[in-house]
């Protein structure tokens, strides 16, 4: 970290009013979290599927056959339609009845069809102290084996956000399979904690002499900027007490 700090500090002292009052480095902790969710995939109902649902929903159909004779298709491929669509929940037999279950009436007013896909997991990195979640995490070489100490606000206990983690995720998954059709995520359906990632950032705490202002600069070295919630929380703790500490 050591040529990081200096060519941060050249670059502050850029500026001939800065002072450096302070620097330090420490690490900011990360949870690491395996989250399974699951797609849909949507696609237009076409004609057939229509007049089916529409036929379960008016009349008392018992067998493939008795659609066959009213729609005039092959009795095979209407009992194939049927087995997709009992699998998929759109209709259920009542009495040896089929009829549509509530999901098969919203997608017969929509006249989209919903395909769950399997479900999948993958890795998230989240930060509590920024309520930030990232798909990947950078981190750069470590330069020495020095242990540097935790952010001194860190919260390890942050709870993470169901809604926030779908949106994330819907952000980043959404869009065309190969074939065209569309696929959303439709549920986050387990989270599991696995573990930390310590990312190091550099602080330098600055006194203005031109403003008479005290502020601070912390450098994130996963998102490689300057992190502006880190410096917040800093100031927002100490910023009142940095005057009486430097006798200024």
């Amino acid at each position: 970290m050591d040529k990081l700090t200096k060519r941060l500090r050249t670059s502050l002292l850029e500026n001939p009013s800065i002072q450096i009052k302070e620097t330090a480095v420490w690490y900011l902790p990360v949870m690491i979290l395996d989250v399974e969710f699951k797609r849909v995939k949507r696609s237009k109902m076409d004609i057939l599927m229509k007049m089916m649902m529409l036929t379960f929903e008016e009349a008392d159909i018992r067998r493939p056959a008795n659609l066959t004779e009213m729609l005039l298709v092959e009795e095979l491929f209407i009992a194939d339609l049927i087995e997709k669509m009992q699998r998929t929940g759109l209709i259920q037999q009542e009495r040896g009845i089929y009829k549509l279950t509530r999901k098969g009436h919203e997608q017969l007013q929509t006249g989209i069809i919903e395909e769950e896909l399997e479900e999948e997991w993958t890795e998230l990195f989240y930060s509590s102290d920024l309520d930030e979640y990232w798909s990947e995490l950078h981190q750069p070489e470590k330069e020495s084996e020095q242990e540097e100490p935790i952010f001194r606000y860190a919260d390890q206990q942050g709870i993470v956000n169901v809604d926030q983690i779908l949106q994330f995720i819907s952000e980043r998954e959404n869009g065309l399979d190969e074939d065209g059709f569309q696929t959303v995520v439709d549920a986050v359906l387990n989270i599991e904690e696995r573990s930390f990632e310590y990312i190091p950032c550099v602080e330098f705490q600055l006194y203005n002499q031109e403003q008479d202002s005290f502020f601070a600069r912390v450098w994130n070295t996963s998102l490689e900027r300057w992190d502006e919630a880190l410096e917040k929380q800093i100031e927002e703790q100490e910023r009142v007490r940095w005057r009486e500490k430097y006798d200024l």
